[in-house]
Formats: C-alpha cells, structure tokens, sequence
C-alpha cells in the first residue's frame, strides 16, 4: 500500500531527495556494466511511470511490473531528468492497476541550470 507522501511523477522536479513513488515499468532502455574501481557494477535503465506521466528510473536491477521507490532522487544527466533509486529501496507491489500515462515524458524535457 503506497505511504500517505506518495508522489506522482508529474511533481518530480530536479534535485529532490527522499521521493517514495509507485510506479509501473513500461519497458526496458539499456543495461551497461561499469568499472567501478575494479568491481563491476550493472547499470539498468527502465521507463517507468504513473496515471500523471513517465520518467527513466536508473537502479541496478533488471525490474518488471509496479514497484515502490523509496528514498529515491531525481538527477538530471546531460540536461536530462532521472529517478535514482538503490537496490534496498525498492519493492514490487502486486498492484498491476497502474495506467502509464506516456504523452508526459519528464525525461525528454532539456534542463538548463542557470548559475
């Protein structure tokens, strides 16, 4: 059951931490494998999205269905708006009652950072 501060995808703004959300995968984008200071780290990237729009979840999980995100954060790369999320703080829900809506994409909106 999603908690009582549940965002939606619509409300994700860059550099917000903390971000529970309930959100289906839409399909997969890419997986990379990394170097990390000689250890080898997997890199998946899936849209994902709710009734208010979609938005490309990076974790390092290949994960299907609804899940829960929690103390997760949004981080814009290359101009470009993600949700973060690590391994422990996600959850599948058994809920699949989650329409995507995709004509909203947050991740095809170019972010500019003013200094």
């Amino acid at each position: 059951m999603p908690a009582v501060n549940t965002r939606t995808v619509n409300s994700l703004t860059p550099d917000q931490y903390g971000i529970d959300i309930v959100v289906k995968v839409v399909h997969p984008i890419v997986s990379v494998e990394l170097d990390d200071n000689g250890r080898k780290v997997r890199v998946y990237e899936h849209l994902v999205g709710d009734a208010t729009g979609c938005i490309i979840l990076k974790s390092q999980q290949d994960i299907k269905g609804v899940i829960r995100v929690m103390k997760g954060y949004t981080q814009v790369i290359d101009g470009y708006l993600r949700l973060v999320v690590n391994n422990e703080n996600m959850e599948p829900i058994s809920d699949n009652n989650v329409d995507v809506l995709l004509q909203n994409n947050l991740s095809t909106i170019k972010f500019v950072r003013k200094i």
